[in-house]
């Protein structure tokens, strides 16, 4: 069955209730998938868990479901921030993608020091895990936060766990712990924060040492992308702390 993800709010979802849609999704059922009146789809929108709605009227422009039966309903969202700082446009999509499939309940963009770029379509972004969560049957959609600089984001944030990965722990003999063993202590809210390319400049690693909110993790021994390495965190995060347990 088609997911459709419904941003704009109509009260609390019924049986009965009409849904109106907005002119993409409504030429998508008609013309796209070539769905008529009658026929049906499964809608969400974060709130009132997933719904069966049947095709109410469509045309050209327009398209109004009808709220049939509640499927599933809405769970609790309990999953790690994900802070990005802003890498090369294709590897940032894959990794909003991968984020919203792995259960991220929020995606930070960051600016560092050695971020190459300040700015990003977070419009598209925002699709994008848009049509993720439709496809992977989540019942919600990760907000993605437009670009703010990590000093400004670390300021303003002091009540969560922070982890992060030091690229000293790809060095041998270092003491710094393996994520696993970090996560095995977390018991709250926790965001996990992926650098740039190059890595956290001095200032910005001792700023991160010198918090007491924020733990170090070990790499591993290899040098991993920064799309990699959230993927990879955010899979040990799920099967430890997530849903995955």
């Amino acid at each position: 069955m088609i997911r459709l993800f419904i941003q704009e709010q109509h009260g609390a979802y019924s049986v009965g209730l009409v849904i109106p849609l907005n002119i993409d999704q409504s030429r998508y059922l008609g013309a796209v998938m070539r769905l008529g009146v009658g026929d049906e789809v499964a809608i969400f929108n974060g709130i009132d868990g997933e719904w069966r709605a049947r095709i109410d009227t469509l045309t050209k422009k327009a398209c109004h479901l009808e709220l049939v039966e509640q499927i599933r309903p809405q769970p609790d969202v309990s999953g790690p921030v994900l802070l990005i700082a802003l890498v090369k446009r294709a590897r940032l999509e894959v990794i909003i993608e991968k984020a919203t499939e792995l259960g991220a309940a929020k995606i930070q963009l960051l600016i560092t020091r050695r971020t190459n770029a300040d700015h990003t379509n977070v419009g598209r972004l925002q699709m994008i895990a848009q049509e993720a969560a439709e496809q992977t049957e989540r019942l919600d959609v990760p907000e993605v936060l437009a670009p703010v600089k990590l000093e400004k984001w670390l300021q303003e944030n002091t009540d969560i766990a922070l982890i992060y990965g030091d690229e000293d722990s790809t060095h041998a003999g270092n003491s710094i712990p393996s994520m696993l063993t970090v996560l095995k202590d977390i018991t709250g809210p926790a965001a996990i924060l992926i650098g740039p390319e190059g890595g956290f400049d001095e200032v910005e690693r001792d700023t991160l040492k010198a918090l007491p909110h924020t733990v170090a993790v070990n790499l591993g021994p290899r040098i991993l992308r920064a799309d990699t390495a959230a993927i990879s965190a955010l899979t040990l995060y799920q099967s430890v702390c997530g849903d995955w347990r």
